[in-house]
Order: C-alpha cells, then structure tokens, then sequence
C-alpha cells in the first residue's frame, strides 16, 4: 500500500480527496477511457454517424425555412396592396425587398402604406365612392326640379304682365 500511495499526489492526500484505499488505488493508475461492452450482432442499436448525418439534415432543413420563411413573411404588404389594388403595388414590393436588408426596421410602415388604400374609398377614411355618387346623383335631380319650378313661376309672372 506504500507503494501506491507514493504514486498519489501529496496534494491528493492533504487535501483530502484520497482517504481510503480503493480512491488512492483509482487516482494513482493513469487516466483510461473506460471501453463499452462490445456490440454484438443482433443489438439494434443506431450507429452514431447516422444520427449525425440526422441532425445535420435537421439543421439544413431548418435553416432552409427559416430563410424562405422570411422571405414570405417580408412580401405581406405587397400581397395586401396586391389584394386592395393599391396604385403603389411596385413601389412596395420594391421596399419590401429593401426591408429584407435593413432587418424589417421598414416593414410595419409599408403594412401601414399597403393598409391605407382601399378601392371602394380610395385613400379617405370617409363615406365609400358609391355612396357619395348616389347622394350627388340624388342633389342633381333636386337642383333640375326647382330650377324647373323657378323656370314655371318666371315664365307665368311674365304672362301675367
């Protein structure tokens, strides 16, 4: 037991990580990689390298869609504009594109810019065309009917004179 305590660090013992015998036994032999039971043919285990060749197929397909996944998320405002018929479709594409390149530090004005138009009512956030082109339709036919009043009254004053 000598012996094997004079292979052991004098750190080892004074410190106390080497109390009893089986430690200084295990601390004095040198450093071995403990080997695994051999495989025998019938295991069914899967071999490391077909998990590696799994996992890296896992990070190429997440890379793959996060990248198209941007992409998609960065052309919204054109397909708003597109679905509206926004007068500046291209112009917002053509943003869209640029924001890729800026980090999408543009991308929520160009949903506001996409989100601002609509065809029925233009730009305004009012009354809708169709309903504005009814209501002139409606004043038009008021102002020809009292014009033809006033028309009907001048024309009997005259006779009346």
């Amino acid at each position: 037991m000598a012996g094997s305590l004079s292979r052991v660090p004098e750190t080892l013992v004074r410190d106390g990580l080497a109390t009893n015998p089986q430690q200084v036994r295990r601390l004095a032999q040198p450093n071995r990689m403990r080997m695994s039971s051999p495989r025998k043919p019938g295991d069914e285990m899967v071999s490391d390298g077909i998990l590696d060749y799994f996992a890296l197929g896992v990070l190429f397909f997440v890379v793959i869609v996060l990248f198209y996944g941007i992409i998609v998320i960065h052309d919204i405002p054109y397909e708003i504009s597109k679905r509206r018929n926004h007068p500046h479709q291209d112009a917002i594409h053509a943003a869209g594109w640029v924001s890729l390149f800026t980090l999408h530090a543009i991308w929520p004005f160009l949903w506001i810019w996409a989100m601002l138009y609509r065809d029925d009512r233009g730009w305004g956030f009012g009354t809708p065309k169709a309903e504005l082109e009814q209501q002139l339709a409606e004043m038009r036919w008021r102002l020809e009917r009292l014009e033809g009043q006033g028309a009907s009254r001048s024309a009997r004053a005259v006779e009346e004179a």
